[in-house]
This record gives C-alpha cells, structure tokens and sequence, in this order.
C-alpha cells in the first residue's frame, strides 16, 4: 500500500504552527545563543506538509524558495491550489520521503522542517528523513522536528494500542466511524474502574480529553499503524547521524534560564553535563510529552558580541491589546511571576510605538531610564514573544512582495472557508508568521472584501445553506435572527479590533 499504515482515509487538520516560520526559528537560536547560517532567502523544505497550511503561509510572508512533499496525494492538491493564490515559489510534491531521498533535482537547504511526522511513520521512513537531511541540509543549516515523547507519552502508550485494536478488530465503518466506536469502546472501560484503569485513573481524564478533539486530528494522532513516542536521547542519537546538534527549543520559554524547570531541580540538572542526559532528565522533571527541537549541522556558541550584535538587527510589534500586562506566567514547570520592575517598563515602551515596528535599539534606550539593562530586555522579549504577547519583525528581503502575496492567500483562506472550517490562521507579512482568525471572522473580512453591502445576512447565507449554525455560550441558535445576531457581535469584533490589527500586520489591506 502506498500509504504505509500512515491514515489517508481522512484528510489531516488545517492547522498552523508558528515554530516553523523561519524568523522564528532563528529567533529561538539566538534566545540561545547558537549561531547559524541561515540567511533572508533561505531554500526550505518541508517534510509531511499535510494541508500545507504552514508551508504556505511562510512562503507567502517569507522571501526565499519553499519546497514540500507529503506523500497523501488529496493534501498535494489542496497546498498546490492555495500556493497558486499567492503567486510565491512553491513546489510541492507527493513523494514519500524515500522518493524524496532519491530525488536530483534539489538545492541544498538552508531549513528542513518537519512537525509530528517523526512520530507516525515507520523505521524506514524515518531512515529516510535522517538521509535527506544527511545529503540535502546545507552546513550551518537549520532542522526543526517535534515529536511525541517519553515520559508524557508513557501511560498513553497501553491505551493507544487498546483505540487502535478495537478500531482494527471490532468497529465498523468507515475510518471516522471506527474511531468514534473505539472511543466509545474506551469510555466504558473506564467507567468499570478496575485493573488498568484503576491503577492509572488519569486515563480517565486522557479519554475523555481525546474525545473532545477534533476526530480527523484523532485519526492522524491514534490510529496509524506506526506510533512511536521517544526520549530526546533516542531521537537525537539518530540525528547525530546526519551531523546535527541539538541547539534550542522552538519554545522560547524553555530556552529561558529558571523557568523551563521547577525552581527546586535547577540545582540538580545544573550538574549534568551531557546535553543527552540533561534534556533526557529535564524532560522527567516535568513530564514532557512533546517536543520541538530545533537543530543545526555545525553547532557554535555565540560570543557575547555576537550575540549583542545580532539583537541590534530585530525590531518587534506588539499583538496582544493589554495595557496592563499580566506578571504571571504559565510555563512546564508550573506558574511564574514575571519581574515587574523590568517588564512593566519593558511593555510600556512597547506600548509608546503605538503598534508600529520598534527596534531592539530603540526599545533598550527607553528602558535604561528604568534601570533595565540590554540582556535584561532581551530575556523579556524572548519571554513576551513565547506567550505570544509580541512578536518579532520580518526579516525578509521581499517585504512588498510579502504583503501583496499574503493578502492574496488570505482571500482564498476566507473563500475556502465558505465551504468548509479549515484554516484559523491568516499570514501576517510583517512578523513572517500568521494570527488566528476564526472561521465567521473570516467569512465576515470575506464578504467586507468582497464588498458585500448586507454582510451579517450574506454570512449567514453561506453558512445555512449548508446546514450550519452558530453556537454561542454552548448553545447551538436555531432562528436566522439569532444567526444573524450573532454575526452581527463578531462583525463588530472584526472592525473594532481584529482589522486593525491585520492591517497593522499587513493582513489586510488598509
């Protein structure tokens, strides 16, 4: 079978994930340290693209060459249809990554990205992926891979074999249906409360949590025929292989010195030495059960030269509307309070520029009347941007370019969404990345571009006459006027803040 055991009955969700933008990835270097050599017009490849949502989006807000292959033809289709929207160089295959291996007619890449895959293929895929990156990463090159994980993975393991082996041997149907009857199958297994599930009564919770998910997602996460969670060592072992050092977690957060563990083990992980054993343990003393590492062929340290003079190239927008910012900080290891006296001044500063770009320069002039020092206001911003408070500018070399193609990718995201939910995210040129958007926002941004004159009653044109309607504070508006009501709230929402902040973000045109 082509598919390998991999799911391709049903299509993979739309989503989006900011680590793999490249201002992003550098970003997470430098909050370490980690030199790479990665410049503004990189060659990027993507492996296991799904939607190609992601792979799309960063093409359309990045200067550069992007290249993907996901071997699910029906997903090929769909990324190929929506790059063409944005008119920005995007070849995209329907390879599986041995095809891909063997394949001549590629450049050497500055970044190869892949997110989850590691996890739901085989052994010999995985020898796959090690070898593209082998031969086709260029030194100095940048690897992104998340995957799942021991140990948070650990008490799952017994219960996903279970989802899968009923799905297998006892449910019937089509591929959505199975699973559903395996959650099922599962609930009430639980509910006898003995043996197993006695024992672990957090699967209680794991099951119930599953069954909240969106069920396309479930079939991809649960049900393939390969489903492998390893340790860091494991993974980076046969990484080691192509060359390639562990540099950094695409988390900005874990990456900051006394909040990526609880205080009482920093102690403890400081004596070890080994970057296998140290992540290895780190990843124990929270329970991770996920992982997104980011590596480089060629690892260097930074001096602190470097490094300062590497900062003095960003500048940042500001995302969230808060005047008052929160102090407290959800991290692995629990809850963190963020130093007032460095991120208040910090966050007024940025609030001064008024949503317009401002740069590390400029930012580290203004808080220095407050005391805080450069590296002071560097953690801050590495912090804010991991929250998603901030972000970092674009580092393009085609700005223009990028919001010509981004606003054009966002048309056809909203036009899509007609049809069906798919992508919640819309590219945002200035910051390289995207923001969420919902499903009606988009509809609504839709009809207002498409100068529609009634625009609650064409939204909700679309959306019955598939049989649609909207929920609101859990239930479900059965009337047009309750319908259209509640359009009305979220077309409110849009002008008054969601617009603004897309065309600040060269969303949307101004």
């Amino acid at each position: 079978m082509w598919n390998a055991g991999y799911v391709s009955e049903v299509d993979y969700i739309y989503g989006y994930f900011s680590e793999l933008a490249p201002v992003r990835l550098k970003f997470a270097l430098l909050s370490r340290g980690i030199f790479h050599d990665v410049g503004d017009c990189p060659n990027y490849l993507e492996l296991g693209f799904g939607q190609g949502v992601s792979l799309n989006i960063n093409a359309a807000t990045s200067s550069g060459y992007f290249f993907g292959t996901d071997f699910n033809p029906s997903q090929s289709v769909y990324a190929s249809q929506v790059a063409r929207a944005s008119g920005k160089p995007v070849r995209i295959y329907d390879d599986s990554f041995e095809e891909f291996a063997r394949r001549e007619d590629l450049p050497q890449f500055d970044v190869i990205a892949l997110h989850g895959i590691w996890s739901w293929v085989s052994g010999e895929a995985r020898d796959a992926i090690v070898e593209i990156v082998r031969t086709k990463l260029k030194p100095g090159g940048i690897l992104y891979v998340s995957y799942n994980c021991k140990p948070g993975w650990a008490p799952i393991e017994p219960l996903r074999h279970l989802l899968s082996l009923h799905a297998e041997k006892a449910a019937t149907g089509g591929l959505l249906a199975r699973v559903e009857d395996s959650l099922h199958f599962a609930q009430r297994l639980v509910d006898t409360n003995t043996g197993y599930f006695a024992q672990y009564p957090t699967i209680g919770n794991m099951v119930q949590g599953i069954g909240k998910l969106d069920r396309n997602y479930v079939s991809h996460e649960y049900f393939n025929r390969h489903w492998l969670p390893e340790s860091f060592s494991e993974v980076s072992a046969r990484l080691a292989e192509a060359k390639m050092d562990f540099a950094a977690s695409a988390n900005l957060i874990d990456n900051m010195p006394g909040l990526g563990v609880p205080s009482h083990c920093q102690e403890l992980l400081a004596g070890i030495s080994d970057p296998a054993l140290y992540e290895t343990t780190r990843d124990y003393l929270v329970n991770s059960q996920f992982r997104r590492d980011i590596y480089v062929k060629g690892k260097r340290q930074m001096t602190v030269a470097e490094i300062a003079d590497r900062l003095e190239e960003y500048s940042f927008l500001t995302l969230a509307d808060l005047k008052e910012l929160p102090l407290s900080l959800s991290t692995p290891a629990g809850s963190a309070t963020l130093r007032e006296e460095i991120y208040r001044p910090v966050w007024k500063a940025l609030l001064e520029a008024k949503g317009a770009v401002i740069s590390f320069s400029a930012l580290a002039d203004t808080v220095a009347k407050n005391g805080v020092t450069r590296g002071q206001l560097a953690e801050a911003l590495f912090v804010l941007t991991g929250r998603g408070d901030i972000a970092p500018a674009s580092q393009s070399a085609t700005a223009d370019q990028d919001i010509a193609a981004s606003q054009a990718l966002n048309h056809e995201l909203c036009r899509r969404s007609r049809y069906t939910a798919g992508a919640n995210n819309l590219a945002a040129p200035r910051i390289g990345a995207a923001v969420s958007v919902t499903r009606v926002q988009q509809l609504v941004l839709l009809a207002l571009w498409d100068g529609e004159k009634e625009i609650e009653a064409t939204v909700w044109g679309w959306l019955s006459a598939q049989g649609e309607r909207l929920v609101s504070d859990g239930k479900t508006l059965d009337t047009a006027e309750e319908n259209i009501n509640e359009i009305g709230k979220i077309r409110k929402e849009v002008s008054t803040r969601l617009m603004p902040l897309l065309q600040r973000l060269g969303a949307a045109p101004e």
